[in-house]
C-alpha cells in the first residue's frame, strides 16, 4: 500500500462545493475509477482521503492537492492520472499525480488573484488602502475567540494591477496549520473603510512551503 497525491484545479462551477460535498465527490469518483484504493474498516468503510488545504466556499482554486491510498504499489501514476481524469466532472481537471514530496505540516504559503469590479475612484481609493502601513481586522480563531491582527504586517507579496472595470490583486498570505489567512478579512477590511466593489472571482493559484518551494 502507498500514499498518491492528486494535483487538481477546482474552477467555473465547482467553486460552489463545500468542502463537504467535495469530499463526498471525491469518494465517488474514487469508486468510480475502479482503482485498487484502501479503504477504512469499521462500520461504514470510505475511501481514506485527505485535503492538504481546504478552501472556502466561492474560491477558485489553479492547484490544489488531495491524497489517498492504493493498495497495487506496481499501479503508475499516469494510470491513475488518466482513470481519474475520466471519472471527474468537467470543472474539477486532474493535473498529476505524484507520490508526496511534503507533509500537510510543511505548507507555509498560498498565492491569491483577487478580481475586483469597481470604478475608477473607487480602485484609487482601494490601492490606497491596500499599501497602507497598517490594517487591523479582527480574526476568529480555531477556540472561537477573537482577536485583532495587522494584516498588512501578514502580506508577503502585493501587486495592484488597474483593468478596464476594476483590479487584479496578487496577494502571497500565509497559509497552512501554523497560520492560515483569508483574503476575505482584507476585503471585509477595505469594505468598512468605504470601498464600494463586487468579488468578480477569488482564485488561489499556488501552494508553497516556507522556503516557497512549491507544494507537491
Amino acid at each position: 500500500m502507498k500514499t498518491v497525491r492528486l494535483i487538481y484545479q477546482k474552477t467555473g462551477r465547482a467553486k460552489y462545493i463545500s468542502h463537504l460535498d467535495l469530499n463526498r465527490l471525491m469518494q465517488r469518483v474514487l469508486k468510480r475509477t475502479g482503482l485498487p484504493v484502501w479503504y477504512t474498516e469499521g462500520f461504514n468503510p470510505h475511501a481514506f482521503v485527505t485535503f492538504a488545504l481546504p478552501l472556502s466556499l466561492g474560491y477558485e482554486s489553479r492547484y490544489d492537492c488531495m491524497d489517498f491510498r492504493i493498495l497495487n504499489d506496481d499501479l503508475n501514476n499516469d494510470q491513475m492520472l488518466q482513470a481519474l481524469r475520466r471519472a471527474l466532472p468537467p470543472d474539477i481537471q486532474a493535473l498529476e499525480v505524484i507520490d508526496p514530496v511534503l507533509k500537510a505540516k510543511e505548507l507555509a504559503f498560498a498565492a491569491f488573484m483577487l478580481y475586483l469590479l469597481c470604478d475608477t475612484e473607487t480602485a484609487a481609493r482601494l490601492s490606497a488602502f491596500l499599501q497602507s502601513e497598517h490594517i487591523l481586522v479582527e480574526k476568529r480563531s480555531k477556540k472561537k475567540e477573537v482577536t485583532t491582527i495587522d494584516i498588512r504586517s501578514k502580506i508577503r507579496q502585493l501587486e495592484i494591477t488597474p483593468t478596464e472595470d476594476g483590479l487584479q490583486i496578487r496577494l502571497l498570505l500565509p497559509a497552512g496549520p501554523a497560520e492560515n489567512i483569508n483574503p476575505a478579512l482584507l476585503l471585509d477590511a477595505a469594505e468598512k473603510n468605504g470601498c464600494v466593489f463586487d468579488v468578480r472571482s477569488i482564485v488561489r493559484e499556488m501552494l508553497y512551503d516556507k522556503n516557497m518551494n512549491i507544494f507537491r
